[in-house]
């Protein structure tokens, strides 16, 4: 609401937010004006984000079984929270590849992570395979976009409002069990 330029949440990703100066092209693949007065804040939101997204899958964690395809899982879902807390310290006009190549590797691996949690959990297991088939979509979707004119900006927050909506929905599911 404060970008001194239009800014289209249905088209402009959510990187554009934290770009930290104004114009045309301020990034290869942003072809239109930004502007954005309160980028630091919004690169602080994104580490805060990831930092607190982390917490709660180490929270999440303690309900798996301790082994090596458990503790793969919590990394794969780890790996998307670092890319939040990277994409916050190199915002996308820095450098684009290092801003984003953790969080669309992590856009992937969360996947694999959902899926193995949705193996190794007793209480919670068809809410987790339900999130992974929404992200699938929502993924393939996303990949879509080089072919297709769909709303860029809006695939992008739904899904990290899945996934965020996944694990808060899933602490309450197992700490409910307690």
């Amino acid at each position: 609401m404060t970008s001194l330029e239009p800014y289209n949440i249905m088209q402009q990703a959510m990187s554009d937010l934290g770009v930290t100066s104004c114009g045309k092209y301020t990034y290869s693949i942003a072809p239109h004006e930004i502007c954005s007065p309160y980028h630091f804040w919004m690169n602080v939101l994104f580490i805060v984000n990831g930092l607190t997204f982390s917490v709660g899958v180490l929270y999440l964690s303690q309900y798996l079984e301790r082994n090596l395809i458990q503790t793969l899982g919590t990394v794969f879902i780890l790996i998307f929270a670092l890319g939040n807390i990277v994409s916050g310290f190199i915002p996308a006009d820095v450098h684009l590849f290092w801003h984003s190549i953790l969080s669309q590797i992590g856009m992937i691996t969360a996947l694999f992570g959902l899926w193995i949690y949705a193996k190794s959990l007793t209480k919670g297991k068809p809410w987790t395979y339900l999130n992974l088939f929404v992200l699938i979509f929502l993924l393939i979707l996303i990949v879509l976009l080089f072919f297709f004119p769909l709303p860029a900006g809006l695939l992008q927050r739904l899904f990290y409002a899945v996934i965020f909506l996944w694990g808060t929905v899933l602490t309450i599911l197992l700490s409910s069990s307690e």
